[in-house]
């Protein structure tokens, strides 16, 4: 079932979007057709009297399992911000405390460029498909031992603490590597499509007396419930396209470091 919904997500936008409006669609008309027109519909219609404030406590579930999930979603996409802001100004930082230093050599900053590199051109596409860069793991082992040696600095001071910001960098990659592969919960999922479902119903059950009352309800509420599910959907995962987060302020750290 992961591998279902991994699949799904993946899905060009607008058809995810189409398949959550067929899907609910569909499930609308079933219900109208069930209470109307099938040879059901009179022992349907028998349920005649459930009062409208019914409808409000299945939306109210419907709607704290939407917000828990948001949450999720939304609360990974900022980590996943700020992770990448983390290695972009410590990378800045270690640039910085070299020259100032007297650390500064061509062999660090063309070590600094190179892990920068890789990660914009060849790491930042693999993310979106929950894979590893290995010419990224690469440049970042380079640029440890680059930082490791001796040489950069004489100061033992000034090497502690290029070592500290090189150490951070690579908890920053190793943390945006992992959150590539973070996924809400299927359950999660399931039970907020469920509960749509579910409110789908609550809406026909108080729209027995005419078709047309119950007809708009419930293309309105699918409506709502279509456009906040594929929003969620296309922000489940912080580096997949459409909407990722960008490498741009790895990228801009190229601008800062000379050849």
């Amino acid at each position: 079932m992961q591998s279902w919904f991994i699949a799904w997500l993946a899905l060009p936008v607008a058809v995810l979007f189409l398949s959550l409006f067929a899907f609910y669609l569909a499930t609308a008309a079933l219900m109208v057709w069930l209470t109307f027109r099938s040879p059901l519909s009179g022992r349907i219609q028998s349920f005649k009297g459930v009062v409208a404030p019914f409808f409000g406590s299945t939306a109210i579930i419907f709607g704290l399992l939407l917000a828990f999930l948001s949450n999720d979603i939304w609360d990974r996409n900022k980590q996943a911000d700020r992770i990448v802001r983390i290695e972009s100004n410590t990378l800045v930082a270690l640039y910085s405390l070299s020259a100032a230093s007297g650390a500064d050599n061509s062999r660090l900053r063309s070590a600094i460029r190179a892990y920068v590199t890789a990660v914009v051109e060849d790491e930042w596409p693999r993310l979106a498909q929950q894979q590893r860069s290995a010419t990224t793991d690469a440049a970042m082992n380079a640029l440890l031992r680059e930082v490791a040696q001796t040489g950069v600095s004489k100061d033992a001071d000034v090497r502690k603490a290029l070592l500290d910001m090189v150490l951070r960098i690579r908890n920053a990659h190793e943390d945006r590597v992992e959150l590539s592969d973070d996924r809400t919960a299927v359950s999660k999922w399931a039970a907020v499509l469920m509960l749509a479902l579910v409110t789908q119903l609550a809406i026909s059950v108080v729209h027995l007396e005419r078709p047309r009352p119950q007809i708009a309800a419930l293309f309105i509420f699918t409506l709502a419930a279509v456009s906040v599910l594929g929003l969620l959907a296309i922000h489940e995962a912080p580096f997949q396209p459409p909407v990722f987060v960008p490498p741009g302020p790895i990228g801009d750290v190229l601008q800062q470091v000379p050849i």
